[in-house]
């Protein structure tokens, strides 16, 4: 096992490997990480990337830290050749503070639970819905219409106007990133945008990321009268018929807040587990400064 930086990894041979394993975790591409993580590298095991871990981080007042990138839900290993244990005891002795999420339970002694939500495509899918969904998606079919984008412009203006500024953690750099992944997924293949409209103006939208047999919602947005006709409801609806024949589980990304969690839940989707883990070896002083700036 090594660690490897960025420019030192064959990105067709990393992509590769992520391509062929059974792990569907689409936060893991070269594409995915270049855009959103500050630096990131990886561990790797063989000479033909038998076993890789993305890992994301950076150093801050010469305390090399890692970190859980923004717009990425949790790491996976592929492949056999280290396990968690092994990786944490290797990642220790690199960085000082390490902070990550996993979908695997008791890598440490200590973890905060966290949930995401998932849907699965190749059940009777709509059956499930809530009756208060049933009748919010039939009112917006019959209000809005439904087209792809290839600018992902207007969903990010949209979400800075009606999400982004409630979320602490997103600022100027992490939408511009965000913008960027979506520019590059739409690019790649592997992302799409869907935009509601009510005659020719945009009202909400969506934006999808497809990997193997899993589609995984990364953000959206609506304008406050459209989510009321039900804008949301049914783009997502819109999205499940598209995507149900192609794909076997539809992703909701995550969220710990519990109204957002709620409205997947009305859909029929299920709690996934994943949990957050810190480790932190950083000198006293950082520490100190850390808890100054609040």
């Amino acid at each position: 096992m090594k660690f490897v930086t960025r420019e030192h990894i064959d990105t067709e041979k990393w992509n590769n490997r992520i391509e062929k394993d059974a792990a569907e975790n689409v936060f893991s591409y070269t594409w995915y990480l270049d855009a959103t993580a500050e630096t990131w590298g990886a561990l790797i095991s063989g000479d033909d990337f038998e076993t890789i871990m993305p890992v994301a981080y950076t150093t801050k007042l010469g305390v090399k830290r890692m970190y859980q990138a923004p717009f990425t839900r949790e790491y996976s290993i592929f492949g056999n050749g280290f396990n968690w244990s092994e990786a944490l005891e290797f990642l220790t002795k690199e960085f000082k503070h390490i902070s990550f999420r996993s979908g695997d339970l008791d890598l440490t002694s200590t973890c905060e639970n966290r949930q995401h939500q998932e849907l699965q495509l190749t059940e009777d899918y709509p059956s499930r819905y809530r009756s208060n969904a049933k009748r919010l998606i039939k009112k917006g079919n019959k209000i809005f219409q439904f087209r792809f984008g290839t600018d992902p412009s207007p969903l990010i203006q949209l979400f800075e106007e009606t999400v982004a500024h409630k979320v602490e953690a997103v600022g100027t750099v992490e939408i511009d990133n965000l913008k960027q992944l979506m520019r590059d997924a739409i690019q790649l293949g592997k992302g799409e945008l869907i935009e509601v409209t009510e005659g020719d103006k945009m009202v909400a939208s969506g934006f999808f990321l497809k990997d193997k047999k899993r589609i995984t919602y990364l953000k959206g947005a609506a304008l406050e009268d459209a989510k009321k006709s039900g804008a949301m409801y049914s783009l997502f609806n819109y999205a499940f018929e598209r995507y149900q024949n192609d794909y076997d589980t539809f992703d909701f990304g995550g969220s710990d807040i519990e109204p957002v969690a709620n409205f997947f839940r009305k859909f029929g989707a299920t709690d996934r587990n994943y949990y957050n883990y810190t480790i932190d070896n950083s000198p006293l002083w950082f520490k100190t400064l850390k808890r100054l700036k609040g």
